[in-house]
């Protein structure tokens, strides 16, 4: 495998992935107050707090709080609670439980929950491995506006993982990830290392095609 494949080929990016990369930060003052709304019933405020342990954010890193904030936002049907559910299974290798959650937010077209149900067959996580219905998630999902299942597609054309390596259409998927994720996220990175891996690699015909490509594409919610 050449350097420009490998570099898009080690690293499928779930959500279980990206929360790992998010630095810590002294608690919030209000933190009481959201607590308080939440046991109320206060969805969104189940939703902040849930994401503020996950990522310890602006409350303790708290894997077990994290869990519950998310669950009772998912019990009420919320999908971007069932995402967070599916995600922290995810991390604890419960892959099944994780699917279940990610089907029922992705059955509301939550974006990221469609990429991480993808990877799931992708990687034959808890289901046999199917890197077709992998790729078509994948593809939903881009076309929803999320750049991690854009960067996932760059993976699927750089390793060749559906046919012939296509290093062309990788770096249109890669462009892609890279404008609409946001600065400084684990998309960005990855997406900006293997960029400058493409523009040594690739001819200037294809870098002009593969920018043009990018350019004339938009996510469906745009």
């Amino acid at each position: 495998m050449n350097t420009l494949v490998r570099t898009l080929a080690t690293v499928l990016l779930s959500a279980a992935t990206v929360a790992a990369c998010t630095p810590l930060t002294p608690p919030s003052q209000e933190l009481p107050s959201l607590t308080a709304r939440a046991n109320g019933g206060d969805v969104d405020a189940q939703l902040r707090l849930a994401q503020m342990y996950d990522s310890g954010v602006g409350a303790p890193a708290n894997a077990e709080e994290a869990e519950k904030w998310y669950r009772r936002a998912a019990e009420t049907g919320n999908a971007e609670g069932q995402n967070g559910l599916g995600s922290g299974a995810q991390a604890k290798r419960r892959y099944e439980e994780a699917r279940r959650w990610y089907e029922l937010a992705a059955q509301q077209n939550h974006a990221m929950a469609i990429a991480n149900l993808g990877a799931l067959y992708d990687l034959g996580l808890g289901v046999p491995q199917d890197r077709k219905r992998g790729f078509d998630l994948y593809m939903r999902a881009a076309d929803l506006g999320e750049p991690m299942a854009m960067w996932n597609l760059a993976n699927m054309y750089g390793a060749g993982q559906l046919g012939a390596k296509d290093m062309v259409t990788a770096c249109i998927w890669t462009r892609r990830a890279l404008y609409y994720s946001e600065i400084g996220s684990a998309v960005a990175f990855h997406a900006s290392r293997a960029m400058s891996a493409m523009t040594k690699a690739l001819s200037l015909q294809d870098l002009q095609a593969c920018a043009q490509q990018e350019h004339d594409w938009k996510p469906m919610k745009s």
